[in-house]
């Protein structure tokens, strides 16, 4: 039986097609005639146009704070810098208030969005600090954290591909808050247990399920190079990929189809032969099973669509706690 079984290639995942171009327009009605006046009908708002103005917007605001920042951080700007770029929203009028807003106005705009679905966020700062004050860490690590819930409360009402764009942005804002010394509050997932996957999903879930299996592996091999506090993080993240890896296969099996087996071994990707080496791999385990996740989030709707995005986030900062080297879209090889 041994002899039947094959090497499978670590972290082999088939990443999904690259990431279409999102043209928003609006549908526009011929007006209706009400006592002999004229009232035009309203125009349909698109969902990713009001999604993208409105972060957009939220990015813009933040920029304004690295730019009046009291240290400069150069590479979290650019890394922002870059999300706005791919969104496709333009640079509001400079405003004498614009140019010394702060980014705690971000976080305001993500409180709006999530106390209610209807509500529009506000993506102009309400006030300017006053002359000579400057941008601190902490309220940029603020306004980062609240550009993640911004991409969060989005996600269920636009288009796949976007939704897809909006969960890298969120976990790339999420490794920038880190880098500032910022905390995230612990998103609580919708439940795997609860979910009926669809076709889609339930292949999402086959593909999630697989790189689970060759992340815990992984883990396996590179916990026994590492001592002290590394070794106890791998452990813990060792555990936490078992036990999302068993959670995935309860899913798949309560659905009705058959858990794609785990192979009896994995080919690494390079030699593991001491701890440097081992934080390597473990970043690029973490690296390659954010975009696992970033696909899953494509796949899916609603609560599945949640769920990939809180797991991207979280294999994203992992990948970051391990050495990785930040980037704006985590999860998106083609970007």
């Amino acid at each position: 039986m041994a002899a039947s079984l094959r090497r499978r290639s670590l972290l082999s995942a088939g990443l999904l097609g690259a990431l279409t171009t999102l043209t928003a327009c609006g549908s526009s009605a011929s007006p209706s005639t009400h006592a002999g006046h004229v009232r035009p009908r309203p125009t349909a708002v698109d969902p990713d146009t009001a999604a993208r103005r409105q972060i957009g917007a939220a990015m813009w605001t933040l920029l304004a704070g690295y730019d009046n920042a009291a240290k400069p951080r150069a590479d979290l700007r650019g890394g922002l810098a870059a999300q706005a770029a791919a969104l496709g929203v333009s640079a509001p009028t400079p405003t004498p208030s614009a140019v010394a807003a702060s980014p705690s106005a971000v976080t305001a705009s993500a409180s709006a969005v999530t106390a209610s679905t209807s509500a529009s966020a506000s993506a102009t700062a309400s006030g300017s600090p006053a002359v000579g004050v400057r941008t601190s860490e902490a309220s940029l690590a603020s306004g980062e954290a609240g550009l993640v819930s911004l991409c969060s409360a989005a996600l269920p009402t636009v288009s796949p591909a976007l939704a897809r764009l909006l969960a890298s942005i969120g976990a790339g804002a999420a490794q920038r808050a880190t880098q500032l010394g910022g905390h995230l509050p612990t998103p609580t997932p919708p439940g795997l247990d609860r979910l009926r996957p669809s076709a889609a999903e339930l292949d999402a879930c086959q593909a999630s399920l697989a790189a689970e299996q060759a992340t815990v592996y992984g883990y396996g091999v590179l916990g026994a190079l590492l001592g002290g506090g590394p070794r106890a993080q791998a452990t813990s993240d060792y555990q936490l990929h078992r036990a999302r890896r068993d959670a995935l296969d309860a899913v798949i099996t309560s659905a009705g189809a058959a858990p794609h087996a785990a192979a009896a071994a994995y080919d690494l990707p390079f030699q593991v032969t001491d701890s440097s080496s081992a934080r390597r791999l473990a970043a690029l385990l973490e690296d390659r099973l954010a975009a696992v996740y970033a696909n899953a989030v494509q796949a899916g709707a609603n609560a599945f669509r949640a769920d990939a995005a809180i797991q991207l986030r979280a294999a994203a900062l992992r990948a970051l706690s391990w050495g990785a080297a930040p980037t704006p879209f985590p999860g998106l090889p083609e970007r």
